[in-house]
């Protein structure tokens, strides 16, 4: 197993004669100077397995009491390169359109608690997803369960308030509690003896930094503490949500079944002990509605699917109405058409974007999607299959070419049979898809 160190830091000033635009420029220049990046105001992420890492600590140290600053930062503990047989279960975060209401509903023990109510269709991709209080999981995930026999988890349905046809969400509640889990537990500068016990680069930054505001260790499942089931939960009330583990066997049946895909799940570290620095924490149980209401909420959805909707349909014309009204409201955002002279020269993959470059050739769609001019695309797309290259666990790549991209590096490619995919930069893997290059559009302006 091997263990992942990393420190994102800051430098701090407490002098009122500067300005906060000056405290920034030093702290970008000082960042600069060790030959890393930094952020606008002057974070930095170090990974502690440079091999410079000890040089850059000192740098910090000795820049700090030369110049009358201190440091502060957040560090972060996870495991790599290890097996299990227990996942935990990582959802997205609902889109905002997405989110109608919470409705109050009474709950188990008496009281009350809340669900709620979605507009399904603005979920691109069907995948576990968490909202406050609440994971959901899409009708694929409940319906592997039910084939699968699985009665450790209960569903009720998130009612859909969507006027287009779409996948359906269900609010999951575990039947199997982990009772404690060992955790990190708010570890502060001042824990000295919980700090060395962690040992790897902690100490050495607790000597450094002023302040760590936070400690993030990863959290460990002591083999004891498991209950013999497919599906358990642990909830810290102080982490809002509650999660969820999918044992081995049945995770490689939802993964056979396509009911998640490998970027929902992640590998969980059980242990025989406590970790040195490590704390045992209690875990909750969670509140849920009466039996009687989640069944309900089941004929209901039952309803729902025997019903005629619509399925939602965006036009080319459609998405060039939007493209054309946006750049005419964020002139900034957006490029010039594409010249006449140039569209003799459009590749054939690239074919169907045309009337896009005809409007604008590049852009920014929104905060989340930069539409790439034609020569810009061309050059990303190299490079993206250069990079595929050397994925050697990825059994089949995706047959498109790259038009757009997204601030973390996710490329958006239009495919041969004119979906479009969302391609992540972590893993190999498509993290979210729409049916049409028109659809696409009209949902990243509408981001």
């Amino acid at each position: 197993m091997k263990t992942v160190e990393l420190l994102d830091w800051i430098l701090d000033k407490d002098d009122e004669s500067i300005s906060n635009d000056e405290k920034y420029r030093l702290n970008i220049e000082f960042v600069h100077s060790l030959g890393l990046k930094c952020d606008c105001v002057g974070w930095s992420t170090l990974d502690l397995h440079n091999p410079r890492a000890d040089e850059i600590l000192s740098a910090i140290d000795s820049f700090c009491k030369k110049n009358g600053w201190r440091a502060r930062g957040i560090y972060t503990r996870n495991y790599t390169d290890f097996s299990s047989d227990w996942y935990e279960l990582i959802p997205s975060t609902l889109k905002e359109n997405t989110m109608c209401e919470c409705l109050e509903v009474e709950s188990e023990d008496g009281g009350e608690c809340d669900v709620l109510t979605v507009r399904a269709y603005h979920e691109l991709r069907p995948s576990p997803k968490w909202w406050y209080r609440w994971v959901l999981v899409p009708e694929r995930f409940r319906d592997s369960c039910i084939r699968n026999g699985i009665t450790d988890v209960d569903f009720c349905w998130a009612r859909d308030k969507g006027k287009y046809k779409a996948e359906q969400y269900f609010h999951i509640f575990g039947n199997l509690r982990i009772p404690q889990v060992a955790v990190d537990g708010r570890i502060g500068i001042e824990d000295k003896e919980r700090i060395d016990a962690l040992g790897g680069y902690l100490p050495r930054i607790a000597e450094v930094f002023g302040t760590l505001q936070i400690v993030n260790l990863q959290d460990c499942y002591l083999e004891s503490q498991m209950p013999e089931c497919d599906i358990a939960y642990a909830y810290f009330p102080r982490r809002t949500t509650p999660t969820f583990l999918i044992h081995k066997r049945l995770a490689e049946k939802l993964l056979k079944e396509k009911a998640v895909s490998p970027s929902d799940l992640c590998p969980v570290v059980t242990v025989s002990d406590v970790p040195s620095g490590y704390i045992l924490d209690k875990t909750f149980f969670v509140e849920r509605p009466k039996r009687e209401y989640c069944e309900r909420s089941i004929i209901e959805y039952e309803k729902l699917k025997e019903s005629d909707r619509p399925a939602r349909l965006v036009s080319e014309k459609d998405a060039l109405k939007l493209l054309r009204a946006a750049k005419k409201e964020r002139k900034s955002d957006f490029g010039k058409a594409l010249p006449k002279n140039a569209v003799a020269d459009i590749g054939d993959a690239y074919a169907p974007i045309l009337p896009y470059y005809l409007v604008s050739n590049g852009g920014y769609l929104s905060d989340e999607y930069e539409f790439l001019s034609y020569d810009k695309a061309t050059a990303e797309n190299a490079l993206f299959f250069e990079e595929l290259c050397s994925e050697e666990l990825i059994e089949e790549k995706p047959n498109g070419a790259v038009f757009a991209k997204c601030p973390d590096g996710d490329r958006i490619l239009l495919c041969a049979d004119g979906a479009v995919i969302r391609f992540s930069h972590e893993a190999p893997t498509v993290t979210e898809e729409w049916n049409s290059l028109a659809q696409f559009v009209a949902d990243a302006i509408n981001e």
